[in-house]
C-alpha cells in the first residue's frame, strides 16, 4: 500500500530521535524476539484480531503489552532488531501480521528499527498522535491495532518515509532456505505421513521415481510393470533441519534391510532408495549406510539404494495426504499408523 506522506516541517535527525519516544518512563528489559519456529506468512487474511485487555495480557509479555497496547516506547539502541543482518520478514508480535521486509530496512541512526515501506497493503495503518505535546503520525498494525511506532518524512527513496518502529512490537522470521529431496521406502502413504511430522518439512508429495517410463500411473507402478518405485518428494527448510537429520528420519522409518519390499509390500516398486541431488548428498547417504553396516546392530546388510534423482512424477490426487484423509481405512489402521508411531519414537527431537 502506498502511504500518503503527511508533511512534517523542519525535522532533523536529532528531533526525530526525540519524537520517536513517548511514555518511556517505564524501564523495559529487552529480550530476544527472533522466531524459533516458522510462521506462515499470511497476506490473505480477511478477519482482524480483536481481544480484550485481559486476553492481550495473557498472550503478551509485560513489555510487549506496554509497547503495543499502552503506546510505550523502548529505549533507543537497545533492541537486537536495530541491527539484523539476515534476510527475512518482521511480523507483528501480537498477531503475526507481516509488517516489514528486511529489504526495506535501513540504518537511520536513531536507534530504532527503521523501514522505508511496509511489507504489503494490509501491514500497517497510520493515524494522528497528539501526545507528548507534539503532532505525529502513529503506525499501528492493520490487523490487531497494536501500536508499533511512528512514521516520518525523512526516509530514503523511493518512498521518502521512515517507519520508526519499536523492536519489542516485532518478531523476526528469517528467510526460508527451501530444498527438495526424494526418498522411497515401501508404501508412500506411510513415508509421507512420517515426514510430514518432521520440523522444517514444508510439504511432502507422494509420487513415483527411479524408472524411465514417463507419467506412470498407480496401477502401472503397483503391478511392477515399470521400473519406478513409490516415492515421496520432501520440501524442507534447510535452515531448520539438515539433510543429515532427514537421513536419520529416513533410516529410522522402516526395515532398511529388506530387499525390494517393506513388510508385506513386496516387489521392486517398494524398494528403498535415497535419491541424491548432488555429490555431497550422495556421499552423506553412502557414509550413513556404511556406519550402519559397521555398527553391529543389523544381522543383514542395509538394502537401501543410493541413486541420482532424475525425475519425480507426482501421484494421483487421492494419494496425497492419504493417511490424514483416510484414518479408518484398513491398511492405514493396520500398517501406516503403527509404522508412524514406531518411527517417531526414534527421533523425538526432530518432530514439529
Amino acid at each position: 500500500m502506498r502511504i500518503l506522506k503527511i508533511a512534517v516541517v523542519g525535522l532533523t535527525v536529532a528531533f526525530s530521535i526525540i519524537s520517536c519516544a513517548q511514555k518511556s518512563e517505564k524501564s523495559i528489559e529487552v529480550v530476544s524476539h527472533l522466531s524459533d519456529h516458522t510462521t506462515e506468512i499470511d497476506t490473505n487474511w480477511k478477519q482482524k484480531v480483536i481481544k480484550t485487555d485481559a486476553e492481550w495480557k495473557s498472550v503478551l509479555t509485560e513489555d510487549q503489552y506496554h509497547i503495543t497496547r499502552e503506546q510505550g516506547t523502548e529505549r533507543p539502541f537497545t533492541h537486537e532488531f536495530n541491527d539484523v543482518k539476515e534476510k527475512g520478514v518482521f511480523l507483528c508480535v501480537s498477531c503475526d501480521n507481516p509488517l516489514f521486509g528486511k529489504t526495506t530496512k535501513f540504518n537511520s541512526g536513531t536507534g530504532w528499527p527503521s523501514f522505508y515501506a511496509p511489507y504489503f497493503s494490509k501491514s500497517v495503518k497510520v493515524g494522528q498522535d497528539d501526545s507528548e505535546g507534539m503532532s505525529r503520525d502513529e503506525v499501528s498494525c492493520a490487523r490487531c491495532n497494536a501500536h508499533l511506532g511512528h512514521v516520518f518524512n525523512d526516509g530514503p527513496q523511493p518512498t521518502g518515509l521512515r517507519y520508526c518502529i519499536d523492536g519489542i512490537a516485532l518478531k523476526f522470521q528469517a528467510a526460508q532456505k527451501l530444498e527438495k529431496v526424494v526418498f522411497a521406502q515401501g508404501c508412500f502413504w506411510c513415508t509421507e505421513h512420517i515426514f510430514e511430522a518432521v520440523k522444517g518439512v514444508k510439504e511432502v508429495i507422494s509420487g513415483y521415481a527411479g524408472g524411465k517410463e514417463k507419467n506412470p500411473t498407480y496401477e502401472e507402478v503397483g503391478s511392477g510393470s515399470t521400473a519406478h518405485a513409490e516415492a515421496i518428494e520432501v520440501t524442507y527448510d534447510s535452515s531448520v533441519i539438515s539433510y543429515e537429520e532427514l537421513l536419520k528420519v529416513y533410516f529410522n522409518s522402516g526395515d532398511i534391510t529388506q530387499v525390494n519390499g517393506q513388510g508385506n509390500d513386496v516387489g521392486k516398486q517398494y524398494r528403498s532408495i535415497v535419491f541424491y541431488n548432488n555429490e555431497t548428498q550422495k556421499k552423506a547417504a553412502e557414509n550413513y549406510i556404511q556406519k550402519l553396516n559397521q555398527s553391529g546392530n543389523y544381522t543383514k546388510k542395509i538394502a537401501v539404494e543410493v541413486v541420482a534423482n532424475k525425475k519425480f512424477y507426482v501421484a494421483e490426487d487421492y494419494h496425497q495426504d492419504y493417511v490424514k484423509h483416510n484414518p479408518n481405512q484398513g491398511y492405514v489402521r493396520g500398517v501406516s499408523i503403527p509404522r508412524y508411531k514406531k518411527a517417531i519414537t526414534q527421533f523425538p527431537e526432530l518432530l514439529k
